[in-house]
């Protein structure tokens, strides 16, 4: 079911033998002989959108008139049947998403819908009309709607949910490489943000620049990534061979990722790797952010998460520990989110600061080197941190 494409340079080539390498290890010794046969050449090529010539010339335009922003966010919406959430809920949340000030560029099968949603910004917008079948999960591996459908029967939870979910859950990186290809606004930093990531906060960030700090994205070729619980010493295995599917069981969220233009392709293929890693070993690649998590796990140099030990914006170490819901993370001048949460992300970009990173692939930090990846925000472990603070 996979389809290489014609490389066209050695860099390409060197990725690709990597890739087969993985898939030749893994296929002779998988016990999975029936998901060997995906290996079967697909006619379908998976190659780069091609963008509408309205959309090149529009960029292009911008780029003539010297519109430059440092930081874009790419997003897509798309409308089909049987979704996660209803279109009403996906609407709305995408209101309080769309509504920012921030540059983006957004793909999407209703283009007429999203644009009223960015016509307050149409100096800082791209909205790209894409098909879902259009949507690939990389530049060399191409998965038809009959593996996509036989992923589905062996996901470890059924949902009933649009097949396409997935797909657009998987495209992600890849969705941001074609955005960066285009490059309306000449950014260096590239953000994938999920539509959904704004739900619940209203009108609350509407006319505002969310992105008020890029600079806190790591210069050092790594990816952007966030903790959205701790970790659990008896799930989570980084020593096994791809993440199980078990959704809502990673401890890195996939709703928001930031990169600087020179990491994205790099981490496309790396990702793209991990999905044969999935297709050999059995496993569904219907959880995005397991397929993530495996990546950053097994590449080592190529993710920097952010510590949940970390402050946002506090000079008083004393302090970094308060609590805060909804409005007051964004009007606190320090802030500290201790809870699991998916829709967090914003505000560490919103107030800036200077972050603590690790890097899955070489082990997870000792209780001693991060306490609160280990235990959870609470009053108790509140109390606690403020003493040793002292």
């Amino acid at each position: 079911m996979f389809n290489l494409r014609k490389l066209k340079n050695s860099s390409r080539m060197r990725s690709m033998a990597i890739l087969l390498a993985v898939i030749g290890i893994f296929a002779l010794n998988s016990p999975h002989d029936s998901n060997v046969r995906i290996l079967k050449t697909n006619k379908r090529d998976a190659m780069r959108y091609e963008m509408p010539g309205d959309i090149i010339d529009q960029a292009q335009k911008f780029q003539a008139e010297g519109t430059t922003y440092e930081s874009t966010i790419v997003t897509a919406f798309f409308q089909f049947p049987n979704s996660k959430h209803s279109l009403e809920e996906y609407l709305t949340w995408s209101n309080s998403a769309l509504c920012i000030n921030d540059a983006m560029v957004i793909f999407t099968n209703v283009p007429e819908k999203i644009a009223e949603l960015r016509s307050h910004a149409t100096d800082r917008t791209v909205i790209i009309p894409m098909e879902i079948d259009d949507v690939e999960v990389g530049n060399d591996i191409h998965i038809s709607d009959e593996q996509w459908e036989n992923e589905m029967k062996i996901n470890s939870r059924q949902t009933g949910w649009d097949l396409n979910l997935y797909k657009v859950w998987a495209g992600k990186s890849w969705i941001v490489n074609q955005a960066m290809q285009l490059d309306p606004f000449s950014s260096n930093v590239y953000h994938w943000m999920d539509i959904g990531h704004f739900r619940g906060t209203g009108e609350l960030f509407c006319g505002e620049t969310v992105v008020r700090h890029p600079e806190i994205v790591p210069d050092d070729g790594r990816i952007m990534l966030f903790m959205r619980r701790g970790l659990r010493e008896n799930s989570d295995h980084p020593e096994n061979v791809v993440v199980d599917d078990i959704f809502a069981n990673t401890f890195i969220p996939g709703g928001w990722i930031a990169g600087r233009r020179d990491v994205w392709p790099k981490f496309l293929q790396r990702f793209e790797e991990t999905i044969a890693m999935y297709f050999i070993t059995g496993v569904s690649i219907m959880e995005d952010q397991a397929i993530l998590e495996t990546t950053c796990i097994r590449n080592e140099g190529l993710c920097a998460l952010v510590r949940r030990d970390n402050h946002v914006g506090y000079t008083d170490k004393s302090d970094q520990f308060e609590f805060c819901h909804g409005d007051e993370c964004k009007e606190k001048d320090g802030w500290r989110e201790g809870v699991s949460n998916f829709f967090i992300m914003k505000f560490y970009f919103w107030h800036g600061g200077n972050f603590k990173f690790w890097d899955p692939a070489t082990g997870f930090p000792t209780e001693d080197e991060d306490f609160l990846l280990w235990h959870p925000f609470s009053e108790t472990t509140e109390r606690l941190l403020r003493r040793l603070s002292k």
